[in-house]
């Protein structure tokens, strides 16, 4: 703010504004033409990406078909196909069922009649044999001598088709008729990995709008045989067999994506299928909000190489501009004895007396500051260790008190070691925001530490009847720690486990190696935390606020602590929990050697 009003002064504002003006009215222009250019380049950009993507698909399928089709036309030596006999039938049939793992059935079918000779069906020994029929579409069609691909029907939720082949002799004669059913499941692999970026998608729908297969990237959200036929657009592509123009993309509200996507499609020419994709508009145009970034960036870049013209010329008019600023300097760097150039009257001399004003508060907040921490080391503890003791002198003496009285010094008892457990957390996070908190790390044998600890906190668990459970793995190095620091740790989370734990639970503590570090975790059942309140759990002076917490102590400091001495530590700390089920609670040391077998 106070650089704003110096280069906003007298002779200084008229300057910057009109520099500000050109500034903003040129930048502004070309900030528009570099945006409308670079976005209507990534349009045509995506749109022959989809449409690349779209032919390269379509071609794969068409030859998938084809390659289906050829396969399927049999010629046999013999003139008649009766003549082959059904053992040879049923062998050239099942050789057939064997080498293409689509196929679900197959059958020769005599020209004269439509009934099947011999069939095969996958999973059946001895499938029945059908008469079809001359106007069956199938044999019909092979009657005449072409190739049948039949329309999509579905069976058991997947899509199959009816192939149908004339069986001709060598001399070209229809003699018999092939006739089979392949499931179309064996389409997807050939779509699975056509995507775009992470969420561009592709599908294939049949003539009747129902799906056949689709990217990978679909998987959850779209099934086979879904009827899209609805949908405006597939129902275009399907119409007209191309949409939108050639290397334009329809732009749309998707109910696939559920979310605005450019679109491509084509039909597969003779099958009647359509190949759709479609990109979301999101991360199809994300290049041009980066280029928007980027536009930003060089925005502010010009305006700071405007502020600093602006600087100079005010240097060149006034000389008590450059002493504030050098003052203005010392000042962030915390010298608050600075002497600041009050005597003029004009904006200059204003803007000083109002940094003095400011310099002479934070002086003020440091004095009270230091002032606090002072009194808090040097002060509070000292009535606070005298509290203590008195409470136990009169708690030993304590026995020959009435019950209300005993009631009254154990209550002062709790509340002195409450105070002293303050005065401890605050002179702590004191040291830590100083950067004076003292930890040595030596290698520490971390299962005997937790041992004492568990200890030390038994009678605790015990008042609540809590079970208290402890297996270390049998092989376990030391850790890189400091003993009274990993100690206050642990005390604290276990501690922490079995205040927030209802009476009669659980605790349990372990260890496990993860790579160069030993991972120790603590874990409850007790009333658990919720995600938002995870976020903020190892803040100063955050606690779970709950109907579950309010009778519960605590400074909202002890987690803050723990962290501090785990990082100090070269670890890191975290916590897993669910509400109303629990919470474990992790950090990591460095490993270091194993200890000695005994």
């Amino acid at each position: 703010m106070s650089l704003f009003r110096v280069i906003t002064s007298r002779v200084e504002r008229k300057l910057a504004l009109l520099l500000s003006l050109v500034s903003v009215l040129a930048l502004s222009i070309l900030g528009y033409l570099a945006v409308q250019t670079v976005t209507l380049a990534r349009q045509q950009n995506v749109a022959e990406l989809e449409w690349q993507l779209t032919n390269q698909s379509v071609d794969r399928l068409r030859k998938f078909i084809d390659d289906k089709i050829e396969n399927f036309r049999i010629v046999v030596a013999d003139p008649n196909v009766n003549a082959i006999g059904y053992e040879q039938q049923t062998f050239i049939l099942e050789g057939h069922l064997a080498g293409d793992s689509s196929l679900v059935e197959l059958s020769f079918i005599q020209p004269t009649d439509g009934f099947e000779t011999a069939r095969v069906v996958r999973g059946y020994d001895k499938p029945i044999h059908r008469v079809l029929g001359l106007d069956e579409p199938a044999v019909a069609a092979a009657l005449k001598g072409e190739n049948y691909f039949g329309p999509v029907f579905f069976s058991d939720n997947e899509p199959r088709i009816v192939l149908a082949s004339p069986v001709t002799n060598q001399q070209g004669v229809v003699i018999g008729l092939l006739r089979g059913e392949a499931n179309l499941t064996t389409v997807s692999p050939l779509v699975a990995q056509a995507n775009l970026g992470e969420s561009g998608y592709l599908y294939v729908v049949d003539q009747s709008g129902r799906v056949i297969a689709s990217s990978s990237v679909l998987s959850n959200r779209l099934s086979r045989g879904t009827d899209l036929k609805r949908q405006p657009f597939v129902s275009q592509v399907l119409s007209t067999g191309l949409a939108p123009a050639l290397n334009t993309a329809t732009i749309y509200n998707s109910n696939i994506a559920r979310e605005k996507v450019f679109a491509v499609g084509r039909t597969i020419p003779k099958f009647g299928w359509a190949v759709v994709v479609e990109w979301p508009e999101a991360e199809a145009m994300a290049v041009v909000s980066e280029v928007v970034g980027r536009l930003v960036a060089g925005t502010f870049i010009l305006l700071l190489a405007l502020v600093i013209v602006s600087l100079w010329l005010a240097r060149k008019i006034t000389k008590p501009l450059r002493q504030l600023t050098t003052a203005a300097a010392q000042i962030g760097q915390g010298k608050f004895d600075v002497v600041l150039p009050t005597a003029s009257q004009d904006e200059v001399g204003e803007l000083a007396r109002s940094f003095g004003t400011m310099t002479q508060g934070l002086k003020e907040l440091e004095r009270l500051k230091d002032e606090f921490v002072f009194i808090a080391a040097h002060e509070l503890r000292t009535p606070v260790t005298a509290i203590r003791g008195y409470a136990e002198m009169l708690g030993d003496a304590s026995k020959d008190l009435p019950e209300q009285a005993k009631e009254f010094v154990t209550r002062l008892q709790q509340s002195g070691g409450r105070l002293a457990i303050l005065v401890n957390d605050l002179l702590e996070v004191a040291r830590s925001q100083a950067g004076r908190l003292k930890v040595q790390t030596s290698p520490q044998d971390i299962v005997a530490i937790i041992s004492a600890t568990l200890a030390e906190l038994k009678s605790l668990a015990d008042e609540k009847k809590h079970i208290i459970v402890f297996s270390p793995p049998p092989q376990l190095p030391q850790v890189m720690a400091d003993k009274d620091k990993l100690q206050e740790v642990l005390v604290n989370l276990v501690g922490n486990a079995i205040k927030y734990t209802p009476p009669q639970g659980k605790v349990e503590v372990g260890l496990r190696i993860e790579g160069d570090s030993v991972v120790t975790w603590v874990k409850d059942n007790g009333i658990g935390i919720t995600a938002e309140d995870q976020a903020k759990l190892f803040q100063r002076f955050f606690r779970v606020e709950s109907d579950e917490t309010r009778n519960i102590q605590g400074t909202g400091l002890g987690l803050f602590i723990v962290r501090q001495i785990i990082e100090h530590m070269n670890g890191r700390i975290w916590v897993e929990s669910t509400k109303g089920q629990g919470s474990t609670f992790l950090f990591t040391l460095l490993a270091g050697d194993f200890l000695e077998p005994e």
